[in-house]
């Protein structure tokens, strides 16, 4: 089977869209297809790589929900489909992840010339999703009603066998009036597009308590000042209530700034042992494995941000810890996304009601009990098995 996964917004190694398509390429390959995907021309050149794309990525959606530069867009997006498509082969399945409306419509406007084929599309983004202006959630949330019609149109029109999924319940219940209203199908629960169906080596018996500060993206809603606040406290002589060790990995298109590396490197240097400081990019596998020996994760995204944003972090850290056998435990704002999802999966959150570190040291107390795993059937639905392997099932590949 030829597929084509179609990723416009795949720019840059930092991310999740790298992650992602490096799952499931090869393991779509192991299941006998014939697999390329589609990105933006910015990204280097590699096997089954081809950069189709130029100026349709992600944009503010100050820009993407008016309706004249949406129209502009997806009609960029289209042209460059269609050109890429005039160079390839036959295709006998489209797959497509994480688009904001403009690109579903171009998308859609590209299908509508196409043989009849497969069409899978995880719908990871919220329908008001605006990558940082809330004010316009009401208005993305049209453009995300127009898109999911036009893709019903196109799909009808030119026979294509049509799939959605999504990674999380709460994302599902916010599409489902919307899907239904644009005559589409209802989308299935699919597992997390990161993380989930990681394998692991064994972990060490014995480890003092290991505190996920931080991982990868360093956009300031992600917890990077939160975590910084308790290194600068760790610096200064604050003493966890237990022996603990505590990790900060950076790996983004977002620099550090200078006073910010400084305190990092002096961490480094002056903690031994109870710090460590991970730059740049670390392998899916090795990933998984230090995300599964943090007892505690520190995840204070913005509740504004977050409110229904899903996390690629929550996700990895969750799944590395069910693999493990282990509980798992965050600590965060309130209110959000990631707190409704944690709970979910049986995880323990703690919302922080007290300044950093003081939120922090108030949790490490009460991690001194012990705690069973409590993973939920839902826990094993979305982090027991490999998005990849969903979708071999899906496209009836073997």
């Amino acid at each position: 089977m030829s597929l084509v996964v179609v990723d416009p917004s795949y720019a840059l190694r930092a991310g999740h869209h790298h992650g992602l398509n490096a799952q499931v390429l090869p393991r779509l390959q192991r299941a006998g297809a014939s697999v390329q995907v589609w990105a933006d021309r910015l990204v280097p050149p590699a096997p089954s790589l081809q950069g189709v794309f130029s100026g349709v990525g992600y944009a503010p959606a100050e820009q993407w929900a008016a309706l004249g530069f949406a129209f502009h867009q997806a009609e960029r997006l289209r042209e460059q489909l269609e050109q890429a498509a005039r160079d390839s082969g036959p295709v006998e399945g489209w797959l497509a992840h994480s688009l904001l409306p403009f690109q579903v419509r171009g998308l859609a406007r590209f299908l509508q010339g196409q043989p009849p084929a497969c069409v899978l599309i995880s719908l990871m983004f919220d329908p008001a999703e605006t990558l940082g202006s809330p004010a316009l959630g009401s208005q993305a949330q049209r453009c995300c009603s127009m898109a999911l019609l036009e893709l019903s149109l196109a799909c009808r029109r030119a026979r294509h066998r049509l799939q959605l999924g999504v990674s999380s319940e709460q994302t599902l219940q916010r599409y489902r009036p919307l899907l239904q209203e644009a005559r589409l199908p209802e989308a299935r629960l699919h597992p997390a597009v990161v993380g989930a169906g990681c394998t692991l080596q064994a972990l060490p018996g014995t480890n003092p308590t290991t505190v996920l500060l931080h991982w990868g993206d360093l956009k300031p809603e992600k917890g990077r000042r939160e975590a910084l606040a308790v290194v600068r406290a760790l610096l200064q002589g604050w003493q966890p209530p237990q022996p603990c060790r505590f990790v900060f990995h950076s790996f983004s298109h977002q620099e550090l700034d200078p006073e910010e590396s400084a305190i990092l490197f002096r961490a480094q240097q002056r903690l031994d042992n109870g710090f460590e400081w991970l730059q740049g990019e670390v392998p899916a596998a090795a990933m998984q494995q230090r995300l599964a020996g943090c007892d505690v994760a520190l995840l204070p995204y913005s509740p504004s941000s977050y409110a229904h944003r899903s996390s690629g972090v929550l996700w990895c850290y969750a799944a590395a810890r069910y693999a493990a056998g282990l509980p798992a435990a965050a600590i965060g704002y309130g209110g959000h996304w990631l707190q409704r999802e944690a709970e979910a999966f049986g995880m323990v959150w703690h919302v922080a009601d007290a300044p950093w570190p003081a939120a922090l040291f108030q949790v490490l107390e009460q991690q001194r009990a012990a705690q069973a795993p409590l993973w939920t059937p839902y826990a094993t639905e979305v982090l027991g098995r490999s998005f990849a392997d969903w979708l071999v099932e899906a496209l009836s590949l073997r």
